[in-house]
């Protein structure tokens, strides 16, 4: 089934150059947040949110659980600034990086899953494969600058040794996929 980007987000997409122009945080995303959130194991001792957003995240974790927020701009207490699209990236490893609505705005995502399989057990990640969203014009007005294919974007983990051990799919036909370190 072929989704238009308009029916994923609920309203008609704009066009525009930077991520900051169209930048908005839709309520409804704290349900995919859920449910990747209970992919996160119970012993795990902390957690990087790559694109953290509005730190959503956080009211899903255990007081326990380290959370390290990250975005290409400061959030507030618990996040820090890195920019992707310049290879900027945490020398932290953590238990679980969680990349919910992220990597399609990142241009070297070859290089960004490099680094995430080198600094975690496990990777809970959400795409929006061109299989689903394959409207190029709708992709390019949400500032999305890749394009993976589900088989393109499994390869790039198993090319980084980490293993697809979970997959599911969301009311709004995301794709979740969990990946552990072999």
């Amino acid at each position: 089934m072929v989704l238009s980007i308009r029916n994923l987000f609920g309203k008609k997409a704009k066009t525009t150059k930077a991520w900051q122009e169209i930048e908005y945080f839709d309520e409804a995303w704290k349900e995919r947040i859920k449910i990747m959130s209970s992919f996160i194991p119970s012993g795990a001792q902390s957690v990087m949110d790559l694109g953290c957003g509005k730190m959503w995240l956080k009211t899903y974790l255990p007081v326990t659980c380290n959370y390290y927020g990250i975005d290409y701009t400061y959030r507030g207490e618990g996040s820090e600034v890195f920019d992707f699209n310049k290879y900027e990236f945490p020398l932290l490893s953590t238990d679980v990086i969680f990349v919910s609505g992220c990597l399609e705005y990142v241009k070297d995502y070859e290089w960004f899953i490099k680094e995430v399989a080198s600094k975690c057990k496990r990777c809970i990640i959400s795409y929006c494969i061109v299989d689903v969203f394959s409207n190029l014009e709708e992709r390019r007005a949400l500032t999305w600058v890749n394009d993976l294919t589900e088989k393109e974007f499994i390869n790039l983990f198993t090319k980084n040794n980490m293993k697809l051990i979970d997959k599911t799919k969301t009311a709004t036909e995301n794709y979740i996929y969990i990946y552990e370190n072999e």
